[in-house]
């Protein structure tokens, strides 16, 4: 196919699609809706100058009524939905599965808002669209590090993914290498003359260097899609089976650069205006179309791309194939993606959108705004006729006969304040007008239009939230009832969503995030590190939706378990274990837990699967016969205990006696020891003084007969 005819055929399925500016009924519906939603009801309803201005917000009210439950259906739970397993042996790849999809929806991605804008605006523009792509990204890291040393600079730039955009260098103060002390008293020049001279050693240095990380990221996206920037072929039933649709893309000028878009073809492109789309008016609540500054930072300058989707026989084989094709916003031209024309053949619509009501046959359906906008209108009308009348009644108008009026009288009266004075020319000149009260039948009628509301769209005062006036007079049952009625409505749209958006949206992504997984990932799921391998996935197409509807209010859901629970504990007392294994009673356990709020159903229970199986119970006889071995052992051992106690004893008393008699032995020694010593010193004492009495004699004899002799 030639590019002319391509974009021939490309202009003429966008000028009839459905969203399109020439579906100006849509358009204009949609539009009106939202401006119903924000109160803006000039075009339906303009008032009168010095007329009340007041406005009935119903479609507000009921949408942002239907909001909180319709969330807590789809998020009250970890798992918004599961895969059901192919075969006996794929019930655990089937779980995995389950809970990786539901953790890159709700982690990788914001789960939650996502879900939040593809309901609300199915509830207030007729349908919400999500896409799922897949999305790889580079993201620069720039870091700068100051005085580094030249270990730490090395260290830094060794890495593959760093690149060193700013680096300088200059000498370390604190490292200045001395030249070493003289120890032979030389010179320094004469021992240079006389040893070689060595190379001189670098000097160490201090670095500054910035660097910029480089690293790719990839995962599966989910994006909520505005409705004014979607369109689909007029007939086409859903998405899945649809011959065209368009996605109006609005990105910056540099996004699509970095995208791999011509340059040259990008900055061509007018600058985006959003002030012809009456959707977009009437969204833009705080002037945000006026692009105030847009010329100046053109990297920020917002452009239109439309990606289409078109089923064609691109290659002229008469065999229709799905095609991507992206072109501009102005005159249709296919732009280069990688300097090719973006054209790339496609698996399957990346698209998935829901209604809340279902026109049978057609891919529109109606919202909840269109139900109610006509309500809004009646009681609106009706408001500002009570509020007239009761603005009349505080300034009721007066009746002055002509006779009665002085040159003050009309003076007087055209100055209104509490209090004032009316200067007439006789007493009793003055009739005020009495207006009739009409509040006693607008109540009624208010009355009714909200029962009309109700009845529409489920949202009432007992769905969110019991009115204390409500339990007046009436039994449990019929509120009870009343509850129930009003949250029929409510729950079919809630499994409307569930079996067409959700379920589309969850098929897509598990297919996107099998085609594109490129390697194992070790993901936490369920507080455990697993191994997941998209590669590796089986193409599922059968999905159970979670979403816990048509088995009542979490009371009711706790009520129902906990008769469960009581019926598999008079089973395993009657001995029917092959009626309730310990699993049952583990599921049984996981569910109270969630009803209860709490997500963490590992931290209260364990699964039984990860444990060892329980050891069968043995025959009461044989654990008789054992308790009596055992107790014969006990015995013995307590024999044994007391011999070797009684041996342990008398080895320490006969040890203790040895011990004393051998201190008596010792005591005894010592004391003959001492008394020996005390003799022999004894003697000795004795021996000296004999002596010294000899020699004291011998002395004295030597005396005499020296004495004799010199008397001679």
């Amino acid at each position: 196919m030639s590019d002319s005819d391509l974009r021939a055929l490309l202009s003429a399925e966008h000028a009839s699609a459905l969203g399109a500016m020439q579906s100006s009924k849509l358009d204009d519906e949609r539009a009106n809706a939202m401006d119903y939603y924000l109160g803006r009801m000039e075009r339906d309803m303009p008032a009168p100058e010095g007329r009340s201005r007041a406005v009935s917000f119903d479609v507000a009210d009921t949408i942002e009524g239907l909001m909180p439950s319709l969330m807590e259906i789809f998020t009250g739970s970890d798992e918004v939905v599961q895969f059901d397993p192919v075969g006996p042996e794929d019930v655990e790849a089937a779980q995995q599965e389950t809970d990786y999809v539901n953790h890159v929806f709700m982690n990788q991605n914001p789960g939650f808002l996502v879900l939040y804008s593809f309901i609300k605006d199915a509830l207030l523009s007729k349908v919400g669209v999500v896409k799922v792509f897949w999305e790889t990204r580079e993201q620069e890291e720039r870091e700068t590090y100051y005085d580094q040393t030249d270990d730490a600079y090395a260290l830094i730039v060794s890495s593959p993914d760093i690149e060193v955009v700013e680096h300088s260098e200059k000498p370390d103060p604190y490292q200045q290498q001395l030249a070493p002390p003289q120890q032979d008293g030389t010179q320094p020049g004469a021992q240079a003359a006389q040893q070689p001279q060595q190379p001189p050693q670098q000097q160490p240095m201090l670095h500054d260097v910035t660097v910029v990380t480089k690293k790719t990221y990839a995962c599966a996206k989910v994006m909520p899609v505005p409705p004014e920037e979607f369109g689909i072929e007029r007939g086409a039933r859903s998405i899945r089976d649809c011959n065209y649709c368009y996605h109006k893309v609005i990105r910056t000028q540099s996004q699509l650069i970095e995208q791999g878009y011509n340059e040259s073809q990008v900055e061509e492109l007018s600058t985006y205006r959003a002030f012809t789309n009456p959707e977009e008016l009437a969204r833009d609540t705080v002037d945000e179309a006026s692009f105030a500054g847009e010329e100046v930072n053109k990297a920020a300058r917002l452009v239109e791309i439309i990606e289409h989707y078109v089923r064609l026989d691109y290659n002229g084989d008469n065999k229709a194939t799905l095609y991507k094709v992206t072109t501009s916003g102005d005159n249709g031209q296919v732009l280069k993606l990688d300097g090719k024309p973006d054209i790339q053949p496609f698996d399957s619509i990346p698209f998935a959108a829901m209604t809340p009501i279902i026109m049978t046959h057609r891919f529109e359906g109606r919202s909840i705004a269109d139900l109610v906008m006509d309500i809004q209108r009646i009681k609106t009308a009706l408001t500002r006729g009570m509020l007239d009348n009761l603005y009349l009644h505080n300034n009721p108008r007066v009746e002055v006969a002509e006779q009665n009026a002085g040159d003050n009288t009309l003076d007087d009266l055209l100055t209104s304040r509490p209090g004032g004075v009316i200067r007439t020319k006789s007493a009793g000149g003055l009739n005020w007008q009495v207006v009739p009260d009409i509040t006693g039948s607008v109540y009624p009628a208010l009355q009714y239009l909200d029962a009309r509301l109700e009845q529409r769209t489920g949202v009432s005062k007992q769905s969110q939230g019991i009115d204390a006036n409500a339990l007046q007079n009436q039994s449990a049952t019929a509120v009870n009832q009343v509850y129930t009625a009003s949250q029929a409505r409510m729950k079919l749209i809630a499994r409307i969503f569930a079996e067409t958006g959700i379920r589309d949206l969850f098929w897509l992504l598990h297919a996107v995030i099998k085609k594109h997984g490129e390697k194992a990932q070790v993901v936490r799921l369920r507080n455990q590190w697993v191994n997941v391998d998209p590669r590796n996935w089986k193409t599922r197409d059968d999905l159970t939706i979670n979403v816990g509807l048509g088995t009542g209010s979490k009371a009711d859901q706790l009520a129902h378990l906990m008769a469960i629970i009581s019926l598999q504990k008079d089973a395993l007392l009657n001995g029917l274990t092959n009626l309730v294994t310990v699993e049952n009673l583990y599921n049984a356990a996981k569910g109270v837990t969630k009803l209860l709020g709490h997500k963490d159903t590992d931290a209260f229970f364990t699964d039984p699967k990860t444990q060892p199986p329980p050891q069968p119970k043995p025959d009461p006889e044989m654990l008789k016969a054992q308790a009596q071995m055992q107790l014969q052992a006990a015995k013995a051992q307590a024999d044994t205990m007391h011999q070797n106690a009684k041996m342990q004893a008398d080895a320490a008393l006969e040890q203790q006696k040895f011990e004393h008699e051998k201190q008596l032995a010792y005591l005894d020694m010592g004391m003959k020891q001492q008394t020996h010593n005390q003799a022999l010193t004894h003697a000795q004492q004795t021996h000296e003084i004999n002596l010294q009495q000899i020699v004291a004699k011998a002395a004295a004899a030597q005396h005499a007969s020296e004495t004799k002799a010199a008397a001679q």
